[in-house]
């Protein structure tokens, strides 16, 4: 409970940050005290950096290795621009590599196959909900692993025709040799309040080492917006390999398997939650779909849901059905057995570029690197 108290009063002052006449005196004071940690904090990961890329010796795969990533903590849609990836690359032979942050197979320090492209191998309890998920979700091999060079090895070992692998949250990795490294920016907040951690969101300042960036949630933003945050970028970054896409809309799933009409439940008062990086972009998803009436429960990324929390959620009489994420179902779904409970229903959501010549030429870039 505190943890999650501590993270949502970051979020809110971080947002905050951006306009220091919001602070009274006193969040002014800690604000500085923070930046001075961040000095502190930057220095640090500059260190581990340069030494990660001058001592780290790096693996070269049998494979292509392209990797996604950002440069802040929380969402930026990584899962759903992995799935959008593999999905369009069908016509290759293609595998994902997580790390499984937080999971029991993370703490291990070794890799494991969750998915042979077949049959689901691990449960979420082990795997961690991001790599489940991703493997319900495609037909090729899920592998997770804290070190990407063993979970590399492991494909090679089992798997000897593979085109490509696809890292996610790989930006700070130099263990592999990268083919093509995409970063995904947010384009409602790009480089977050511009701090680092514990001032600001952002893990790094540095986006230049990116082969292309992607602006993520481009249709919250004005055109205008799109071409200013390209021109800022455009000082450090080739513009052409900058790209603007979306986050949209695949369908809502009573409990993740039967897709439901819309306009069969949107008379309904829906109680929507989920413990994502990027709440905000569900909010927005939930409030476009024009429910009669929904309310809210947010709670921190990766959060372990308890049967407490299950209780919070089911026992609520104010609303006719639940909502909530892929990601989230995958963690509550263990704890729903034998429970009579409200509908819950799955929001999926998909991923496009805003234009179809942007996507053309970030494929076309993409397919230059198997020649």
């Amino acid at each position: 409970m505190i943890n999650k108290k501590l993270n949502s009063y970051f979020v809110k002052f971080w947002d905050k940050s951006s306009d220091l006449s919001q602070f009274s005196f006193y969040e002014k004071i800690f604000f500085f005290f923070l930046v001075i940690l961040e000095q502190i904090y930057s220095f640090a990961f500059y260190i581990v950096l340069l030494f990660k890329k001058k001592w780290t010796k790096q693996k070269k795969c049998e494979f292509k290795v392209f990797s996604v990533g950002n440069i802040s903590v929380g969402g930026t849609g990584k899962s759903v621009f992995v799935k959008f990836l593999v999905e369009k690359l069908s016509f290759l032979r293609g595998s994902v590599i997580l790390r499984g942050y937080k999971s029991n197979a993370e703490k291990t320090g070794k890799s494991f196959l969750v998915f042979d492209g077949h049959k689901i191998l691990l449960d979420s309890s082990f795997s961690g909900d991001e790599a489940f998920m991703i493997s319900k979700q495609l037909d090729v091999p899920v592998v997770i692993g804290a070190d990407r060079s063993l979970s590399c090895s492991l494909l090679e070992n089992r798997f000897h025709n593979l085109d490509y692998v696809v890292l996610d949250d790989a930006y700070q990795n130099f263990k592999l040799s990268k083919d093509y490294e995409i970063l995904l920016l947010d384009a409602t907040k790009p480089l977050e309040n511009g701090h680092c951690l514990p001032a600001g969101k952002l893990r790094e300042k540095d986006y230049t080492r990116a082969d292309a960036i992607v602006l993520t949630h481009s249709d919250y933003v004005s055109e205008l917006k799109i071409e200013n945050i390209k021109n800022m970028l455009s000082n450090k970054f080739d513009r052409d390999c900058i790209f603007s896409g979306a986050h949209k809309f695949d369908g809502i799933f009573l409990n993740d398997s039967f897709r439901v009409d819309i306009e069969d439940i949107k008379n309904k008062t829906v109680l929507a939650f989920a413990g994502i990086g990027s709440f905000g972009s569900f909010e927005k998803s939930v409030e476009d779909l024009g429910f009669n009436g929904f309310l809210l429960k947010e709670y921190p990324d990766h959060y372990k849901y308890t049967e407490k929390d299950l209780d919070e959620i089911l026992n609520l009489n104010l609303v006719d059905i639940i909502l909530t994420t892929q990601k989230d179902w995958v963690k509550i779904f263990p704890l729903l057995k034998n429970r009579k409970h409200l509908p819950i229903y799955v929001l999926r959501v998909g991923f496009g570029f805003l234009r179809e010549e942007e996507d053309i030429k970030f494929f076309n870039k993409l397919k230059g690197k198997f020649n």
